[in-house]
């Protein structure tokens, strides 16, 4: 393997090289972070701005889609309070006409009945004014428009036109969906304006259906309020349907127009102003369809090499109407000042790198000429010449330098006086190191040193003898588990673990051993616990002797003193046996036995 050798510089260049790096690396983070942080607010900026500008729709969509449920409901509670007869037309037409004059924006009320009838006001002809459209059996089944007076009073006959109530869209979806809900969005040619119809079904009470009753909304005006709006300088709101109809945008292209007469509504996709037409785009290829789009949700998106932010919110109306509201926000409205600031900082920047690569030249001169000195100072002395000692008085005073070189000269004294000492201690460590070694390897007793695993860390030859191995190295390498290995009863390795634990020493503890061709022999061990500093267990260190010889007197000792009672014994029977016989009772009972007759004494 090849050592590669560190490269040398040399100490003018580490003291300025750093220094420098140091300026370099704190103002480009102090840039950076600078930067990150303008980012970050500008971030936090847009997104506050899009939410307040959505929240404003939104409050606005909400506000302006309630006013004709409003009337309808209004409507109906006349209807069932009887402040309006379904069938009094006159009466009816004039409400309406009253009630399309008192609400701006809204573009017909009406109601048609089951039987085909219909009476609604509302403007309908450009010029006229609010008009009165009737359906009824004095107009022949056919749509009469009226003109109507400032009094109220039914004028000239401005139009008929053939209309079948219960065929149209408005009442055939309001039937269909039994409650209050809104039509399609539908165009007026002839006054150029879409709109959608608030509808609702009329029922008798016993659940008869008597008609339908609606309410037309411009939406022209959605338009209106958006461009309103104070949005960032090119950024955009529009709302669309889920099939990216729009319905109002606050760009300068209009979300509907007349072609040929007809009043044609624009696609988000292909409408004329290219920052909507590519923020739907995008939006369209990331969620494949409009109708993904359930939450709100806020993304960062590119068109054309510049950032936008963009946020999209579902906007849905309790009768029925889901769109989307989407804001446009341009970064590049809010980064002109931060890119200012940004190349002001790298200017400042280039200027304090300058100044600390001047200042760190002079630095390190007043600071490396003292250190050479020192430094050569230092290779003479590690040549071995100790007498050799550093004066920089000649150069400019640097309180640290001068510290440095009092440091030197009196570290160059206690080092040549540590070496004289050195060589005194070296000398009286290898003499005990040699008289330990002397004891360790010659003691008649074994000594070892074990660890709380089960294995011997060290061990002198009178131990590996005792237990009848050639050498120290051969019994701790055999040993794995002197639990199993050595002990005839595992269990008494654990009595001894559990008496240093407790005691933190054993004395005079003896046990059986295995030796190394499994024979068994008797020990006595003296040990002791060695502990760290945080009181942790490092090893077992002791003495083992071999008492088998002692166990084996012992034993004999014992068997000696068996038969020596044994034999106290027995000489004590003879002696009260002969007392016995020689006693003058035995003697009379044996002669008064001779004198018995056996035969007479059965008999």
């Amino acid at each position: 393997m090849i050592n590669k050798t560190p490269r040398k510089f040399q100490l003018r260049t580490a003291l300025v090289v750093p220094f420098v790096l140091q300026i370099v690396a704190a103002v480009g983070l102090v840039g950076y972070l600078s930067f990150r942080n303008g980012e970050k607010a500008v971030n936090n900026l847009a997104d506050r701005l899009m939410i307040s500008i959505n929240d404003r729709v939104d409050q606005h969509l909400d506000n302006y889609f309630s006013i004709p449920h409003r009337i309808n409901q209004a409507n109906i509670d006349a209807i069932d309070i009887g402040l309006l007869d379904l069938n009094n037309f006159n009466r009816a037409g004039l409400y309406f006409w009253k009630q399309a004059q008192a609400f701006e924006n809204i573009g017909f009320i009406s109601y048609g009945l089951a039987d085909g009838r219909f009476i609604g006001a509302g403007p309908t002809m450009p010029g006229k004014g609010v008009t009165i459209d009737e359906v009824s059996a004095r107009t022949e089944g056919k749509l009469f428009t009226y003109a109507v007076n400032e009094q109220g009073d039914y004028g000239n006959v401005l139009q008929v036109n053939p209309y079948d109530t219960l065929k149209t869209e408005w009442y055939v979806q309001a039937v269909k969906a039994g409650k209050p809900s809104w039509t399609s969005v539908y165009s007026l040619d002839q006054l150029n304006f879409i709109a959608v119809e608030a509808v609702r079904p009329i029922f008798a009470k016993n659940g008869k259906l008597l008609g339908v009753i609606g309410v037309d909304l411009q939406l022209s005006n959605i338009t209106d309020f958006l461009r309103n709006l104070k949005v960032s300088y090119s950024g955009r709101v529009f709302v669309m349907e889920r099939d990216g109809q729009l319905i109002g945008n606050s760009g300068s292209q209009p979300s509907f127009d007349q072609v040929n007469g007809k009043s044609q509504r624009f696609s988000a996709l292909n409408i004329s102003d290219p920052l909507i037409q590519k923020t739907t785009e995008t939006l369209k290829n990331r969620f494949n369809s409009f109708q993904e789009i359930k939450e709100k949700i806020t993304l960062t998106i590119e068109i054309q090499g510049q950032r936008y932010f963009v946020l999209v919110n579902p906007w849905k109306q309790e009768f029925g109407l889901d769109w989307l509201i989407v804001t446009v926000l341009p970064e590049s409205d809010f980064m002109a000042q931060i890119n200012e600031n940004t190349r002001n900082t790298l200017l400042l920047s280039l200027v304090a790198l300058v100044a600390a690569i001047a200042v760190g030249i002079l630095t390190a001169r007043s600071i490396t000429r003292p250190v050479i000195q020192i430094t050569k100072a230092s290779e003479e002395i590690s040549t071995g010449n100790l007498d050799k000692r550093v004066d920089t008085h000649n150069f400019i005073e640097i309180q640290e330098i001068h510290t440095l070189e009092n440091s030197f000269n009196s570290m160059a004294g206690q080092l040549k006086e540590s070496f004289a000492t050195l060589e005194t201690k070296n000398e009286e460590l290898r003499i005990a190191e040699e008289s330990y070694r002397s004891i360790f390897e010659n003691a008649l007793e074994g000594i070892f040193q074990s660890s709380p695993s089960g294995r011997y860390i060290n061990a002198n030859p009178a131990l590996a003898k005792i237990y009848g191995y050639h050498s120290p190295a051969e019994m701790i390498e055999s040993i794995t588990n002197i639990g199993e290995q050595v002990y005839v009863d595992p269990q008494t390795r654990d009595e001894v673990r559990g008496l240093l634990e407790t005691q933190e020493t054993v004395k005079g503890f003896e046990y059986r051993s295995y030796c190394k061709d499994r024979s068994m022999i008797w020990t006595q061990i003296d040990a002791r616990v060695v502990k760290d500093m945080n009181n942790n267990v490092l090893y077992y260190e002791g003495i083992v002797q071999n008492i088998s010889d002692r166990k084996r007197r012992e034993d004999d000792l014992r068997k000696q003193l068996a038969e020596l009672k044994i034999e106290i014994d027995h000489t004590k029977r003879e002696k009260e046996v002969a007392m016995l016989t020689e006693s003058s009772f035995f003697k009379e009972v044996q002669q008064e036995m001779a004198e018995v007759n056996v035969d007479e004494f059965w008999s």
